[in-house]
């Protein structure tokens, strides 16, 4: 899959589709609780891998914990995946902890702070 275009769309796709499964197919309360938050998907070439960047907004402290029930139902939403987008092979998807928000924050702080 050499065209950036068709892998940018699949990307498209697969973030709005597992943001739709998180909102309405996740029924584990360890997930729902934690509102995450799918703020992008990074396919491989050959879109057989999916690096999915979820953003944990509740329970700070135990973000990596979650990530890795993220990991273990991986199969769960991979299955899903597959009944809503037509690919002659669904990814792989690792589930990573996006931290973008946090240190937008901090950076923010650090300059609210500089400036007082």
């Amino acid at each position: 899959m050499n065209d950036s275009h068709t892998l940018s769309r699949i990307q498209n796709e697969i973030k709005r589709a597992l943001s739709d499964i998180l909102e309405f197919e996740v029924r584990d309360k360890a997930i729902k609780d934690t509102l995450p938050t799918v703020m992008a998907v990074k396919l491989t070439r050959d879109a057989r891998n999916a690096k999915v960047y979820i953003s944990i907004i509740k329970g700070a402290n135990n973000q990596r914990a979650v990530v890795s029930l993220f990991q273990a139902k991986k199969g769960f939403f991979r299955s899903m995946l597959a009944q809503r987008i037509a690919l002659r092979y669904v990814p792989e998807l690792h589930f990573v902890l996006d931290e973008t928000v946090e240190r937008s924050l901090r950076m923010e702080e650090i300059f609210r702070q500089d400036r007082e």
